[in-house]
């Protein structure tokens, strides 16, 4: 329910009364009031700022980036999505998990009319990476950053030197693991102090084996679904691969900051599940390694899951959600509609992202490293299913219960049973009313 006092996001209804229909795609507003763009200040933002730039100088309206470091950014996009007066006409996210509550209470503009009206605004991005910013299955948001799905990287050269082939399906991983086990080499690498990279491991198990449904209903708020067998099982697997030694003795002290992509360059691992993000530091850090030894693959099919093995796990773009459009409908929607641009489509190559537009496949040779943002392309727009990354996914209320399972389940402190039974029973009483 809108208070007296503005709020800062509207729902759709009230944006199409107020006499959005209409608006053409080439339509310029006449006004030009400066837009603003709640948006972190990471590595990243350089892309926004030069759409920003471009847009300003074809139409005469400024756009200002309001920068906010992004260890402080969550809490400062909760701040603006409570809708207070005076907030951005947009927002960055990494997908629907951080505006679902404003989604649901229409305080984030919900696209999908807009879309109607401005078809190219839709039909520009991949379908999977616009679907990472729906709600409810309605968009919300439109793709302004690169897509970064989850892989599995190997080292080609330990594979070659002990005759193992790349995994394509869950029992050639097995085989693998403790085949390298045997020679000494740890499996995988794994930076067991942020459960985050744990995450990914139950996150494909569950979508390989149960489809993505089932998260998909567990993100709904159906709780009885951290019951389902797919979930049992999942956590079963990981238990069994880190009591085989597959993450090495001591990967709960690894550290996401770099550690375990250095045990992966330097030989003492021979896989690495993370986002795509681990080619660039790899290239960054180790670049003979990146460019003599690094393989990467999807993650493996589970022989009788219901999961398509083209299915992805990761985060599926960043993106921009508009806000209160009443002041200046055309000026947020053609800023938007920069974003699908071939300017703006190089710019990300060139910052070493992968863009999401249709229209980017023609132009992926200018990418730095060809081949893989190619293959990271292609992995995206052939996948029926970009789930978000289950942290970024839930609503912020239930991570810390998230995180602290599943660090239990890795360590040991917990049983896959404990693991299926303290989720749910830690969603159901914190959904209980009073």
């Amino acid at each position: 329910m809108l208070t007296p006092t503005r709020r800062w996001f509207l729902g759709a209804g009230a944006l199409i009364s107020a006499g959005l229909t209409g608006c053409g795609a080439s339509e310029r507003s006449p006004r030009r009031r400066t837009l603003t763009a709640l948006v972190p200040d990471d590595g990243g933002t350089r892309v926004i700022e030069a759409a920003a730039e471009r847009y300003g100088r074809s139409s005469g309206t400024p756009v200002r980036l309001r920068r906010v470091p992004p260890d402080a950014y969550e809490a400062e996009l909760g701040a603006a999505l409570d809708g207070d007066a005076g907030g951005p006409d947009l927002v960055f996210h990494w997908g629907s998990g951080s505006i679902r509550t404003a989604a649901e209470e229409y305080r984030v503009t919900d696209l999908h009319d807009l879309m109607l009206d401005r078809p190219e605004l839709g039909r520009s991005f991949l379908p999977a990476a616009l679907t990472g910013g729906h709600v409810n299955e309605r968009p919300y948001g439109v793709p302004v950053r690169g897509t970064r799905p989850v892989l599995l990287f190997y080292d080609r050269t330990l594979f070659a030197d002990l005759g193992l082939r790349p995994p394509a399906d869950w029992t050639t991983l097995r085989r693998a693991a403790a085949r390298l086990t045997k020679a000494g080499v740890t499996p995988f690498a794994l930076a067991g102090a942020d459960p985050s990279a744990e995450l990914m491991w139950l996150a494909y198990l569950v979508e390989r084996l149960g489809g993505p449904e089932v998260f998909g209903r567990i993100q709904a708020g159906d709780y009885t679904q951290w019951d389902h067998p797919a979930v049992l099982r999942a956590a079963r697997e990981v238990k069994s691969l880190a009591e085989d030694g597959a993450f090495g003795d001591d990967f709960a002290d690894v550290s996401a900051g770099g550690s375990a992509t250095a045990r992966f360059a330097r030989g003492r691992a021979a896989m690495h599940l993370m986002d795509s993000r681990e080619h660039a530091a790899l290239v960054d850090r180790f670049p003979a390694f990146a460019r003599g030894q690094l393989g990467w693959l999807p993650f493996p099919a589970v022989e009788g899951g219901k999961g398509d093995p083209k299915n992805l796990i990761g985060t599926p773009a960043g993106y921009l959600s508009a806000g209160d459009l009443t002041g200046g409908r055309g000026e947020v929607l053609d800023f938007l509609e920069e974003f699908s641009t071939p300017e703006h489509t190089d710019a990300l190559l060139a910052a070493g992202e992968v863009p999401v537009t249709v229209a980017a496949a023609r132009r992926l040779g200018a990418s730095p490293h060809p081949e893989f943002t190619r293959f990271q392309y292609e992995l995206v727009r052939d996948a029926p299913v970009f789930t978000l990354n289950w942290e970024q996914a839930v609503h912020p209320v239930w991570r810390a219960a998230l995180r602290g399972e599943v660090a239990d389940l890795f360590s040991g402190r917990s049983t896959p049973r404990g693991f299926v039974r303290n989720l749910r029973e830690r969603r159901v009483a914190a959904a209980q009313p009073g």
